[in-house]
């Protein structure tokens, strides 16, 4: 996890020493709730006779309606369907498109409203600077959170719990685990960062299963991260409103839009997410 998340955290994590312990903890940690997830999983899809090679590859797969929609339907569970084991590049590039702008459009017009009412962002430098630190903001994080994060959380632990288990569970079980594995290795700073960690999992898992694709959630999460290391770390731009009013524009407001965006716009034109039966979760 990014420092940058919380400035709370950075006394809990100053000290390389302090910061490896942490990391090996943290790492220790998921691991071992992923090996005993996975063995879970395993020895019920034994007595199913279900294969397991289908939960590994399910991080970037379009699975069908959740089990209890294919209950629902009459269908067994070793007869649901899959529309593809994985997207191809195009679809992936879509879908990743589609979860960066999920971001960067509500977080633009928060902020246009935040400079309209005297709380403008500030560019520092000339704009090629900017762009600069942007692009190299952005392939770090892509790199170093948002696909790994995504892969483990949204991808291979969604993936596992929904063989088993409807799809709102494996939202609610990937976003405990995100949270805690982001705990682990930061230490508890608060209960707003707990709520922080708990909603953005939430929000992830949800992009994911109504998208039908990891990939969405690795574009709004990369976004995400960029835009706030560049608004609340980087010197070339600065925000003269409050903390909380960035984290309004941040994280508050594309959040929330995108969830009712995908939740209106994907059941509704599943050709977009080059989807075939995939439904929002159950209620």
């Amino acid at each position: 996890m990014d420092s940058t998340r919380s400035r709370a955290g950075d006394a809990a994590t100053s000290g390389p020493a302090s910061g490896v312990i942490r990391i090996a903890i943290a790492s220790a940690t998921l691991t071992a709730g992923l090996a005993l997830l996975t063995q879970v999983v395993a020895v019920s899809r034994a007595r199913s006779g279900r294969s397991w090679r289908a939960a590994w590859v399910a991080y970037c797969s379009r699975p069908s309606s959740s089990p209890s929609s294919a209950a629902s339907r009459g269908g067994s569970t070793g007869a649901r369907r899959r529309t593809s084991a994985s997207p191809g590049p195009a679809a992936a590039a879509w879908t990743f498109s589609a979860g960066l702008l999920t971001w960067l459009l509500p977080a633009a017009a928060a902020f246009a409203i935040l400079g309209l009412a005297g709380a403008p962002l500030t560019l520092h430098g000339s704009a090629g600077d900017a762009i600069a630190i942007s692009a190299l903001l952005f392939g770090a994080v892509l790199l170093s959170e948002a696909v790994p994060e995504e892969i483990v959380f949204r991808g291979y632990v969604i993936g596992v719990v929904r063989e088993r288990l409807p799809a709102w569970w494996s939202i609610v079980v990937q976003a405990a685990l995100f949270t805690g594995f982001a705990v682990v290795l930061r230490g508890f700073t608060g209960i707003a960062d707990l709520s922080m960690f708990l909603g953005m999992g939430g929000a992830l898992g949800y992009l994911r299963i109504v998208s039908g694709s990891v990939w969405t959630a690795v574009g709004f999460h990369a976004a995400f991260q960029t835009g706030s290391q560049l608004v609340l770390t980087q010197e070339v731009v600065s925000f003269s409103g409050s903390p909380a009013s960035a984290m309004l524009a941040l994280g508050a407001v594309p959040f929330a839009t995108g969830v009712i965006a995908f939740s209106l716009l994907a059941p509704a034109r599943p050709s977009l997410f080059h989807r075939d039966a995939d439904r929002a979760p159950e209620r």
